[in-house]
């Protein structure tokens, strides 16, 4: 084998590798600005292997959308089941791996039907899991979503205490507080 065959993976492993790599490249790029050259060559194999393992650059820009939700439904389960605690580990996901709210945002602005539907399915599943862990009412699951949106645009715009704005950082992810009115 030479410097430019790539080495043999198991298909796992490979399918993995592009996985990853296209996690990335939507993230960036979005559906209709990713390439699928950019991924094979970020995950080291030919643009045709890529289309091979996934059919299209639509079915694995679904397939990124799915992974993402994955992880979050995952940090969900691994935490206590209670607004606060999963906020935290939503945010602790976004700050762990800045990907999963790039693909969130790029997911929802994706001018495709099939991308659409594949995102509101999956977006509802996830707000009624939150009802049903927490026992929240609809209006504390709606809250719970928009502080999640704050959350997901302050992490893909890098608002965080490092930046010189600091204040205007902290008061933009105060605006949304998951706690209900008191009257």
């Amino acid at each position: 084998m030479n410097e430019s065959t790539p080495a043999r993976l198991p298909a796992a492993a490979r399918r993995a590798q592009i996985l990853e790599a296209a996690e990335v490249e939507f993230a960036r790029n979005g559906l209709a600005g990713g390439r699928l050259d950019a991924i094979a060559e970020r995950a080291g194999i030919s643009h045709p292997r890529v289309v091979q393992m996934f059919g299209s650059k639509k079915k694995l820009f679904l397939e990124i959308v799915d992974v993402t939700f994955n992880k979050i439904e995952a940090a969900f389960e691994s935490t206590q089941p209670t607004l606060v605690a999963l906020g935290a580990a939503y945010v602790e996901l976004l700050q762990r791996e800045r990907t999963v709210g790039l693909v969130m945002l790029q997911g929802y602005a994706a001018a495709d039907g099939d991308v659409q539907e594949a995102v509101r399915r999956r977006h509802l599943d996830l707000m009624k899991s939150i009802a049903d862990l927490t026992g929240a009412d609809a209006w504390q699951v709606r809250t719970f979503f928009a502080t999640g949106l704050v959350q997901t645009v302050s992490a893909a715009l890098e608002l965080s205490e490092q930046r010189a704005d600091t204040a205007w950082s902290a008061w933009i992810l105060q605006l949304v507080d998951p706690s209900p009115p008191t009257i």
